[in-house]
């Protein structure tokens, strides 16, 4: 590489890496675009003037980033969190502002991490980490090379991987049955997170037969764009169009755009039985849709309450390698805020799945909507 490009690329670093500045900015979009700017204005101010000589002293996007999430940990709000390249919400928050989001390396599962390893969270219809038989819980403790795992940087070669997994107490509950660890290998596949959403959200389409009765499926991963909304027209004009009921799936992935969605399920001539699952994976936008089938008495809502994550937000791009999410606007439904309450189920299910993988909440809905 000549010189001069060397000098350059040398100067956008040292700029990208200028924690100061980059505080600064971090600070700004705080004090300016903070839902509770006025009402919590002394705490948040506070809270500032405390981080930010530990912020300025980073030394590394890794140490700034533990700093801004402890910071923003301390706020107890939802949608409120900082992102670098080396997370999946960094692409998440790429894909709800840009028409060509940045390719996230990915297994078609997402990740949350812990002092001891990073727990699955989602594993969607149709993935290899659903081909491999990786479940919701299952912790990754590393590769099975002995590296360390993170869920974009292990992924950025491409190829294929091989994990060290350990599936979960809570999965493996009893004496009979303890925790094991296994390794599956995976191929690494490449898409903007909303285009494996969507891929995951048109795989989940299916009619599940039971006792005579023929009961149309569809998870709905987010509601981020029209293309979810599309898709979910597009499954009840076709596979599901002449089921005799039918079960709408909202558990875990993200919210979105709140309007529409409820539409198709309220026309008149929409008048089969209908199960809308939640847990508290439910989040956002997909609690307001929640909120709006069990305000109009439509369905019955199965699961567990909802994750009671009701802010208005917008990502900001705080650098080339980082986003800052901020909850900017508080929400209310008939006068009544969900955030840090959620929404209640109709029947509850404590348990999402049992030790053999079983989902305990479908079941459940399988049964309601058997008697209907």
């Amino acid at each position: 590489m000549p010189v001069l490009a060397l000098l350059a690329l040398s100067a956008l670093t040292q700029e990208s890496n200028d924690f100061s500045k980059v505080w600064d900015d971090v600070s700004e979009s705080i004090s300016t675009r903070y839902y509770a700017r006025e009402s919590r204005g002394r705490e948040m101010r506070k809270r500032l003037e405390h981080y930010a000589p530990l912020a300025r002293a980073a030394t590394s996007r890794a140490q700034f980033d533990a700093i801004l999430d402890r910071m923003i940990g301390e706020f107890r709000d939802s949608h409120f969190d900082f992102f670098t390249e080396d997370e999946q919400g960094f692409y998440a928050m790429d894909g709800l502002i840009k028409k060509e989001a940045i390719p996230m390396p990915h297994i078609g599962a997402w990740f949350r991490k812990g002092s001891d390893g990073y727990t699955v969270t989602m594993v969607l219809n149709g993935s290899e980490a659903e081909r491999a038989g990786l479940r919701k819980g299952d912790l990754v403790l590393g590769l099975a090379s002995g590296q360390s795992f993170s869920p974009v940087a292990s992924f950025r070669d491409g190829g294929r991987v091989r994990l060290r997994v350990r599936r979960s107490l809570a999965l493996s509950d009893s004496f009979l049955n303890p925790p094991r660890e296994f390794q599956p290998e995976l191929s690494v596949k490449r898409d903007p997170p909303f285009d494996m959403f969507l891929s995951a959200t048109r795989a989940s389409t299916r009619v599940i037969e039971r006792d005579g009765k023929r009961i149309g499926y569809f998870r709905l991963w987010t509601q981020s764009n029209q293309r979810f909304l599309d898709a979910m027209h597009d499954a009840l004009k076709g596979p599901l169009k002449n089921t005799d009921a039918l079960i709408l799936d909202l558990r875990d992935g993200f919210g979105g755009r709140p309007y529409g969605f409820a539409e198709p399920f309220l026309r008149r001539s929409e008048r089969r039985p209908l199960a809308v699952l939640i847990n508290g994976g439910t989040r956002s936008a997909k609690e307001v849709l929640a909120h709006e089938f069990k305000k109009k008495g439509r369905g019955t809502l199965i699961g567990s309450t909802t994750a009671g994550h009701v802010l208005g937000t917008w990502p900001i791009r705080i650098a080339d390698w980082a986003y800052l999410e901020i909850p900017m606007t508080e929400v209310k439904l008939d006068g009544v805020r969900l955030e840090g309450r959620g929404v209640d189920p109709d029947v509850e299910v404590p348990r999402e799945s049992d030790a053999s993988g079983r989902d305990l909440i479908l079941e459940a809905a399988m049964v309601h909507l058997e008697g209907k």
